[in-house]
């Protein structure tokens, strides 16, 4: 077996090796990506490993612990994200966290989100 080619931003993979995800969250960050077109989703190593996806080796978005997805965004989207509710990822400034299962909040539109990240990732602008 070929290992997995390493991705041009080793820190967000860095990032989610050590963490772990809820099934409920990967279930809706999972459907999230169902109409992007192609992409890899790799997992950290340990059970439940934390989920993230990869296409033209950028990692573009992942899901953490128990209801967090983060996202890789032009600075445009990022602003837009803030603005709507997401908070600055831990790891990097081109990501945004959106929290899902707030009961006082409405429910993210993860899909949008998807399609700006896998869009960034796979054209660069």
């Amino acid at each position: 077996m070929i290992a997995p080619q390493p991705p041009r931003n080793p820190e967000a993979e860095a990032f989610f090796r050590s963490l772990a995800v809820h099934s409920d969250l990967f279930a809706e960050w999972r459907g999230a990506l169902a109409r992007l077109g192609e992409f890899e989703v790799r997992h950290a190593p340990q059970a439940s490993g934390a989920a993230y996806a990869i296409t033209k080796d950028f990692v573009f978005c992942g899901a953490a612990g128990m209801k967090h997805t983060y996202w890789r965004l032009r600075p445009n989207d990022i602003e837009i994200a803030l603005a709507t509710g997401a908070m600055a990822a831990p790891f990097s400034s081109d990501w945004v966290l959106i929290e899902l299962f707030r009961s006082d909040w409405p429910k993210p539109d993860l899909p949008f989100w998807a399609l700006r990240a896998y869009d960034f990732a796979r054209t660069g602008n």
